[in-house]
């Protein structure tokens, strides 16, 4: 039997693979410039090491605008699969502190820590006295205050000696004189006013065991979780897109690549696509050997 027929085919087979064994590696190596005689070798060093800035900015753009967008985003936080993952975990958590001894502010404490959960009520009784006293401002109290204050004396002087000293201008009068006296008590004393009743009220509920809780507000629990879920969507619908500005995902993938030791960045890319890399190698074997086997023929 004449083997001359295969050894065409074995030879490109063997060059396919090596070639193409030979150019994945050098997408990695060498991992720093050749020279010879003081000239540059080209494709030295390999692709990779060569344009390794140039693809963690590439990579960094992808995956921001493309991958983890914030339409990827909200996609993904404000799924039903993510709102009956919240839900079962409420229940469960419901479910197995129902009857705990604990308070809010153990259970806060227990996921926070002591020094940031003190700091986190800080900011959130600080957060609720400016925005209550903000909105108090802007409803005008004073003129408001004052109409239902004369409307009630009024009401109460009516039959007795000085209902004939009342007139339109001793009313009007009295108003803003009443409204001066709510305005100028609001401004001096009202966030002060607000601070002790937030203060108080906050560490009543923070005191509050769970168990009590539960007992008291049980028939309102769906509406609490429905509120949960409404206020989270809410926050994920207002803030993500600054969440992302502010997270710069672009910037953060590509300060990560660039981190990266280039031998440790081949070892990644080898892990991830060792099967098609190695695909390759063998397909550069067929097709040399499908060569070999034409060539054979002339």
């Amino acid at each position: 039997m004449d083997f001359s027929f295969f050894v065409g085919p074995l030879v490109g087979a063997i060059i396919g693979l090596i070639t193409n064994g030979i150019a994945i590696r050098m997408l990695f190596r060498p991992l720093r410039p050749v020279k010879v005689f003081g000239l540059q070798l080209p494709f030295t060093p390999g692709l990779i090491p060569k344009e390794k800035t140039r693809i963690a900015k590439s990579l960094g753009k992808v995956v921001a605008n493309t991958l983890v967008n914030e339409e990827v985003v909200k996609k993904g936080l404000l799924s039903q699969e993510m709102d009956d993952k919240i839900t079962n975990y409420l229940e469960k958590w419901i479910e197995k502190n129902r009857s705990s001894e604990q308070t809010l502010r153990e259970v806060l404490f227990s996921f926070t820590g002591e020094e940031p959960g003190l700091t986190l009520i800080d900011d959130v009784k600080c957060k609720a006295v400016s925005l209550s006293y903000g909105r108090m401002s802007n409803l005008e109290l004073g003129a408001l205050l004052s109409e239902v204050a004369v409307v009630e004396i009024v009401s109460n002087l009516q039959g007795s000696m000085f209902a004939m000293l009342i007139n339109d201008g001793l009313i009007n009068s009295a108003k803003l004189k009443i409204a001066e006296i709510i305005d100028h008590l609001i401004e001096s004393r009202g966030k002060e006013i607000l601070e002790n009743i937030v203060n108080t009220e906050t560490d009543s509920l923070l005191d509050s065991r769970l168990c009590d809780l539960y007992n008291q507000y049980e028939k309102r629990i769906p509406e609490a979780r429905s509120w949960l879920l409404n206020t989270y969507h809410q926050i994920i619908e207002k803030n993500i897109g600054t969440m992302l500005h502010a997270l710069d995902l672009s910037q953060l993938v590509e300060d990560q690549i660039n981190g990266f030791d280039v031998l440790e960045f081949e070892k990644i890319i080898f892990e991830i696509m060792k099967k098609e890399l190695n695909a390759i190698v063998w397909l550069g074997g067929l097709l040399g050997g499908i060569m070999g086997l034409f060539m054979s023929f002339f």
